[in-house]
């Protein structure tokens, strides 16, 4: 008797625990809030066999997380799906999903578009902003701007920080409805005191510029750095360049710096060069030039973009890399073809004088000569160019000054793979 009572008492915590959740969807969350998620997949599991929507939505979550059973976001997909069928609503919006990126499931836009349509109509705010994205970008269905709008509109009245973004960008840009930068700055507003980046971006460069409110510098850097120290890139950036500048009275080289190396380190193209252009200068940074070398071949190999080639060309031509002539030669050609006037202008200069590894030849020194000169900013460089174009065309024939001037008339800008040229 003594052992069986002994036993009962050894047995009985065990058995609270178990009757402490009910057999429904609240006991087994009342269990996950406990965390024991492998109870509560055993009373979902129970559930679902009952057919119970809401139970079955759980399953998919928990597979999809992996959370109290092994990760399988194939199987998650199929029980979103049995959930959606028995009109779960929160399952309709995840369905939609799965089938809008491939996730579990073959990607399929159309699927995505009935699913999302489904649960906007029963007025999921989530929903109707993917569905008006799905109009206004013409996925899965015809695009239709005006539709996008009222499917934006309806989600941004519940409060949904995006799609007030997507409505406010309707606005800027006058996309199914008339343009209207009041409009765009409210909707801009609302997403951004929720902390949407995109928006607190936007909402700076409306106060930056002065569009849709009374123009206010103060408040521009404000909200660029709200969104700037959430990580967002571009309002990385945009803060950096005011610092910079001075725009707004708070001119800073070290807090531009700052903010431009941080852009940087996220491959932000610009950034990168001009966190060269600071090492180069000593703004901001101790003057380093292999630093600013190192940023601005990054800006180069990583961002494709055409002032850093300008930028590499400036440092080689002055000696401050240790790089065979060749890679030198390699680097001003390929800046020279796609745009940069710096490049042309050293690119003219060797052509003018020739080498054991570029031979003379002034048709082409006249070329780059006369682009750079066309190009480059007020100042020594470009008065160096168009003093040399002037010199090399008295040196000319007649047939070769026309066949040059030919080769200026007819030269394009070679668009490089993933090159970035600003414009000028």
């Amino acid at each position: 008797m003594a052992i069986v009572v002994s036993l009962c008492l050894s047995l009985s915590p065990a058995l609270a625990q178990k009757s402490a959740y009910e057999d429904s969807v609240e006991g087994a969350l009342a269990a996950l809030g406990d965390g024991d998620a492998t109870e509560a997949q055993k009373i979902f599991w129970r559930l679902a066999g009952r057919n119970d929507a809401e139970a079955e939505y759980y399953i998919a979550t928990m597979l999809d997380a992996g959370q109290g059973m092994g990760k399988d976001i194939y199987s998650a997909a199929s029980w979103f799906h049995k959930s959606a069928e028995l009109g779960y609503l929160p399952a309709m919006v995840s369905i939609g999903y799965a089938y809008s990126t491939g996730h579990g499931v073959t990607k399929n836009d159309k699927e995505a578009f009935k699913w999302y349509s489904k649960a906007a109509n029963m007025g999921d705010a989530v929903a109707q902003n993917n569905l008006g994205t799905m109009f206004r970008d013409g996925i899965g269905v015809e695009k239709d701007p005006r539709l996008a709008e009222q499917w934006f509109l309806r989600s941004a009245m519940q409060g949904t920080p995006r799609a007030q973004y997507n409505l406010a960008n309707m606005y800027h840009k006058g996309e199914g409805v008339t343009v209207s930068d009041v409009e765009a700055a409210r909707w801009y507003t609302g997403a951004a005191k929720q902390g949407d980046v995109y928006a607190q971006e936007a909402l700076g460069t409306m106060y930056r510029l002065g569009q849709g409110v009374t123009k206010d510098l103060a408040q521009a850097l404000e909200w660029y750095r709200q969104a700037a120290e959430k990580g967002y890139v571009t309002a990385q950036v945009a803060l950096a360049r005011m610092y910079e500048t001075g725009e707004g009275g708070d001119k800073s080289q070290d807090d531009a710096a700052l903010w431009y190396l941080r852009a940087a380190k996220q491959g932000n193209a610009f950034a990168q060069y001009r966190v060269g252009l600071f090492y180069e200068r000593g703004l901001g940074f101790s003057q380093d030039l292999k630093r600013a070398m190192t940023w601005y071949k990054k800006s180069v190999d990583e961002g494709k973009y055409v002032p850093g080639m300008g930028a590499l060309c400036r440092l080689y031509s002055n000696g401050t890399d240790d790089v065979k002539v060749e890679a030198a030669l390699a680097m001003y050609q390929k800046g020279a073809s796609a745009g940069d006037p710096y490049c042309q202008l050293i690119l003219g200069r060797m052509c003018d004088v020739g080498g054991p590894d570029l031979k003379k030849n002034p048709i082409q020194a006249y070329q780059w000569f006369a682009l750079a000169a066309a190009a480059l900013p007020e100042g020594e460089e470009k008065a160096s160019a168009v003093v040399k174009r002037i010199e090399i065309s008295n040196s000319l024939s007649e047939q070769q000054l026309n066949e040059a001037r030919k080769k200026v008339s007819e030269w394009k800008p070679v668009i490089l793979p993933g090159v970035r040229t600003p414009r000028r």
